[in-house]
This record gives C-alpha cells, sequence and structure tokens, in this order.
C-alpha cells in the first residue's frame, strides 16, 4: 500500500520550503495526485523527480563552465 504525503512532509524529506514543493509540483518537475483540494505525493513520485533533476553526473574534475 502506498504512503500519500503532504506537500508539508514532503518540505521537510527533501529540505526545502512547502512553497517549493508547490513550485516543483506547478512547474511539473514534481508529479502529485489531487484529492479534492489536497494534493499529496508518494515516495516514489519524489525520487522520480529527484532522478530526473540529477540524473547527469556530475564530473569534479572538470572545472564548471560560467
Amino acid at each position: 500500500m502506498k504512503t500519500y504525503l503532504s506537500p508539508a512532509q514532503v518540505a521537510q524529506i527533501m529540505g526545502v520550503s512547502r512553497d517549493t514543493v508547490y513550485s516543483l509540483i506547478h512547474r511539473k518537475q514534481l508529479d502529485s495526485y489531487l484529492f479534492g483540494r489536497s494534493r499529496r505525493i508518494t515516495q516514489e513520485q519524489i525520487d522520480d523527480c529527484l532522478n530526473r533533476r540529477y540524473k547527469r553526473p556530475i564530473d569534479a574534475t572538470k572545472p564548471m563552465r560560467l
């Protein structure tokens, strides 16, 4: 059975503000379910968001391009 988390709980897990979670949802970077007027997010959706965001590995041996 899936556990559904509130945006406030997701914010605490991700270490960001609740507003940032809503911003990720509205920019289609974080999927969510809408139950009435209540948003809920699963751990799988959090993982997918982070994997999409950081799928390109960082090579610390190369200088950053500005």
